[in-house]
């Protein structure tokens, strides 16, 4: 059974008394394991389904469950728990509290979950040691540089061991090399068996997940399977896709 799955999956806002379709109707499914980038042009409803998996945002019609747990079904406080228990979050910005130390941020999603100071610690020590941060856990993020804040931001995400991590835009923020780096980790994170579904608008960043999904006016149009292609050249299909998808765009 898929750890993931989305049925019909569509959304509709209201903005000035007009209906505004961001998704029309979305199915997908994500096994565990899996490692599953999601493109398309500004607009294309992207955040919006991340949203909607993160239980930020309420579908308007159809099913979406994790571990056939339908996320519509569940209460805001319900949904707070299950974010805090079951999802992992990277954002483009990285989200850190300056008043608090890079540990202390670390750590922030397991106090809300009640962790004893030993269980925090004692899954700390080794994902430090991973992602290369050991030496700033008791530094601020305003002291560290992006691509430190980035792990720091990563290794909040990790530590609740979530059955699914979340990436909006994670190398954004991030210089080249910064990003190659952050890639890598999760690289290393979904061979040790971590689900990741991450939103970019960068065809390098998503050369390195398993499968791409390109949405387009609110449905998925397009699906690629990286298979035993290597970066290269699988970032040369998803450029060619992103050059057609533009190519539509342009004549539509």
């Amino acid at each position: 059974m898929p750890l993931l799955t989305l049925e019909h999956v569509r959304r509709v806002f209201k903005e000035n008394s007009q209906q505004v379709v961001a998704l029309k109707d979305i199915s997908l499914s994500v096994k565990a394991g899996d490692y599953v980038a999601i493109m398309g042009e500004s607009g294309a409803g992207k955040t919006t389904l991340l949203n909607i998996i993160a239980t930020l945002d309420k579908a308007s019609s159809g099913t979406i469950k994790l571990e056939g747990q339908n996320l519509n079904e569940l209460t805001e406080r319900n949904a707070a728990k299950f974010r805090r228990e079951q999802l992992g979050f990277v954002f483009q910005n990285f989200n850190l509290l300056n008043t608090f130390n890079n540990r202390d941020n670390i750590f922030l999603p397991l106090v809300l979950a009640k962790k004893s100071h030993l269980e925090m610690a004692k899954r700390l020590a080794p994902l430090a040691a991973q992602l290369e941060i050991t030496p700033i856990l008791d530094r601020f993020p305003y002291e560290i540089s992006g691509g430190q804040r980035q792990r720091v931001a990563a290794a909040r995400a990790l530590i609740t061991q979530p059955q699914l991590l979340l990436a909006d835009e994670p190398t954004g923020a991030l210089d080249s090399h910064n990003a190659a780096g952050l890639l890598r980790l999760f690289d290393q994170v979904n061979d040790q068996g971590q689900t990741i579904l991450m939103v970019t608008h960068s065809a390098v960043t998503a050369s390195y997940s398993k499968r791409t999904l390109f949405i387009k006016d609110g449905v998925i149009y397009h699906e690629l399977i990286r298979g035993d292609q290597d970066k290269q050249d699988y970032l040369t299909k998803i450029t060619q896709s992103l050059t057609a998808l533009a190519s539509e765009e342009a004549r539509s």
